[in-house]
Formats: structure tokens, C-alpha cells, sequence
């Protein structure tokens, strides 16, 4: 089965959010719920000092563990590679919480179930796009197979390989980048 995946060009990331807010609209998120986080990396050295965008989210991951951890298997993957939670099955134990290195989960208190981006599973079965490559106003966020999205840009493969979770995502970023997004995310998460 083909595994599909995400590209994020942060070289041209503006930081305008329109890919966060349309995916709050397509979900029904409040505006303080986001399924996209930024982080600013400082790149540089005096004089020449700018400031990275890099928005992350679920990362889809092959070897997931927030699916490992789940005791009624309400988080699963797709063939294609969409890691989704049956809110049906979801007992609202957090364990996917704990789990995700990269802080994708969220809890609704509401329904006592947990939440993610679903890479907008329902928008792709329809044969549209997902709601934050539709609205990128750059174009900087793309979707499509994974082996072609490593093979066509030149970019930092995120592979956190402390956690080998085999993310389906590839992050082009600056080549004189200190650490890779993806660490900076666990990092941040963990202090």
C-alpha cells in the first residue's frame, strides 16, 4: 500500500498561521485547540540572525507509539499510513498522551476521549486536500508519497531516532539548522 506523508518547507514559512486557523475551521477546534504547533528556531550569527518557522503536528508515524500504548485499539493506522483514533473505542486514558514524543494528542474534557489530526482523512477520501496544504498561501506544505517527497527535496528526513517512531514527514530546513526540528519539539516537550 502506498505510505503517504507530509512536506514542510520552513525555508519559505512565514509564520502566517493560515494552515493552523483552516485546520481549527475544518475541525471545529476553539481558537486555544490547534493541531499545528509553532516553534521559532533562531538561525544565525550576529549580524545575520532570522528567526525559522516551524509548524508541527501529528507526525503520522509508522511505528506509532501513541497506537502501541492504546489498550482498546481506538488509535490505528490506515493502510496508507493515517494514524486515526475511534472515538467509539477511546476510553480517555491518556496513554497516547504519554506516549507521543511530539505532543500531538489532545484531551477533550467534554467526551473523555483524546483527539489528533487525522491528516484530514475525510477531506482525502473525497479527493481533496488536506485543509492546511489548501491553504498555505506559499505552498510550503504539500502532500503526497512518501518515497517521492524524500527523492524530490533536498531536506532533513525527520526521524527521531530515540523514540523510532519512522515519522511520515519531512521537514526541509535551514542546512546549517544546530538540531533538527523534531528534537527540538521532544526537547521542548520534556523540560
Amino acid at each position: 500500500m502506498t505510505r503517504y506523508g507530509m512536506l514542510i518547507n520552513t525555508k519559505k514559512c512565514v509564520g502566517c498561521y493560515a494552515c493552523r486557523v483552516a485546520c481549527q475551521m475544518v475541525n471545529g477546534l476553539a481558537p486555544e485547540e490547534s493541531f499545528i504547533a509553532f516553534n521559532e528556531v533562531e538561525q544565525g550569527a550576529y549580524p545575520n540572525v532570522y528567526a525559522e518557522v516551524v509548524p508541527v503536528q501529528c507526525m503520522h508515524c509508522e511505528d506509532a507509539p501513541c497506537e502501541a500504548v492504546c489498550p482498546t485499539h481506538a488509535t490505528y493506522t490506515t493502510d496508507s499510513g493515517v494514524v486515526l483514533v475511534d472515538e467509539g473505542k477511546c476510553i480517555g486514558c491518556k496513554y497516547c498522551m504519554a506516549a507521543c514524543p511530539y505532543g500531538a494528542p489532545s484531551y477533550d474534557e467534554e467526551t473523555s476521549t483524546t483527539f489528533k489530526c487525522d491528516g484530514c482523512y475525510d477531506r482525502r477520501q473525497r479527493g481533496e486536500l488536506p485543509a492546511c496544504v489548501a491553504a498555505c498561501p506559499g505552498a510550503n506544505i504539500a502532500l503526497d508519497e512518501m518515497d517521492a517527497l524524500q527523492s524530490t527535496y533536498e531536506a532533513d528526513i525527520v526521524s527521531d531516532e530515540k523514540s523510532g517512531t519512522r515519522p511520515n514527514f519531512v521537514i526541509t530546513v535551514d542546512a546549517n539548522l544546530a538540531e533538527e526540528p523534531d528534537d527540538l519539539v521532544v526537547e521542548a516537550r520534556t523540560a
